[in-house]
């Protein structure tokens, strides 16, 4: 199978620091990171792709959606349930996009993923259930290999590492990729246990999980605000000069579908 013709990593400058901009992804660098397993496991004939660790606000259920979307698969989610008038907006989008999300009452996330695991043993040859965070060996070694040659790639010099982190696949991938550099991680969400760590620097952001940064925490380059931007302010004030961000996404939403009733 033919893999995603991705486009290349844009790198800016920005205040001193180098950004990767994947936010010029539509769908973000989950879209890169999944891309290779679910290759594999179609090729093995999985046809849906089940994930029950996506929050409301959560990105992977673009990311995920869209790259089932290319290879004509299904994503399916489950998720805490909501009244259909008070979707978060990345609900919507990924409704748009297609979407198969079952809603779960009491859905926390202990239930959510239960109820996904059950999905999944209902056909375990068509199905494929995702871990949380997206934790797959595959996945490592793809954010490992997509970042190791950056600095020879872009001719740049990269004092330090820094990236925001909920289950923390993103960071570990990166300490993989540049085993001497002195990697941060900007915790976002649950309290991250230490092999979700790995040997990152933490540092906790003041803004609860689901709180949008304020305007003078926000960095000058498009954000998830209740993500990737929690770590601006934090950089601007511990990270070194030409220290290499990655920002995985941003508020995209294009409504392609208008008051659709869901």
């Amino acid at each position: 199978m033919t893999p995603y013709n991705f486009p290349k990593l844009v790198i800016e400058q920005h205040d001193g620091f180098h950004i990767v901009r994947d936010d010029l992804l539509e769908g973000g660098s989950k879209r890169r990171f999944v891309d290779r397993y679910m290759r594999e496991e179609i090729e093995e004939g999985a046809e849906e792709f089940v994930y029950g660790g996506c929050p409301a606000n959560g990105y992977a259920q673009l990311s995920l959606t869209l790259q089932a979307n290319h290879y004509g698969k299904k994503a399916v989610f489950f998720m805490a349930k909501r009244s259909l008038d008070n979707l978060h907006p990345y609900q919507r989008q990924a409704l748009d996009y297609g979407a198969d999300i079952r809603w779960v009452p009491n859905g926390m996330l202990p239930v959510t993923k239960a109820r996904a695991r059950e999905y999944f043993y209902e056909d375990p040859k068509r199905r494929r259930i995702l871990p949380l965070g997206l934790e797959e060996k595959r996945v490592f070694e793809d954010i490992r290999d997509l970042a190791k040659n950056i600095e020879i790639v872009y001719s740049i010099n990269i004092s330090e590492i820094w990236s925001v982190g909920s289950s923390g696949t993103l960071t570990r991938g990166l300490q993989m990729a540049f085993p001497d550099k002195e990697v941060h991680c900007v915790s976002v969400g649950h309290k991250m246990a230490q092999h979700e760590i790995g040997r990152a620097n933490l540092y906790l952001s003041k803004y609860k999980f689901t709180q949008e940064v304020k305007e003078e925490d926000k960095p000058p380059f498009p954000s998830v605000p209740t993500y990737d931007a929690k770590a601006w302010a934090i950089m601007k004030q511990h990270a070194k000069p030409n220290a290499l961000f990655w920002n995985v996404g941003k508020w995209h939403i294009k409504h392609t579908k208008k008051n659709k009733k869901y």
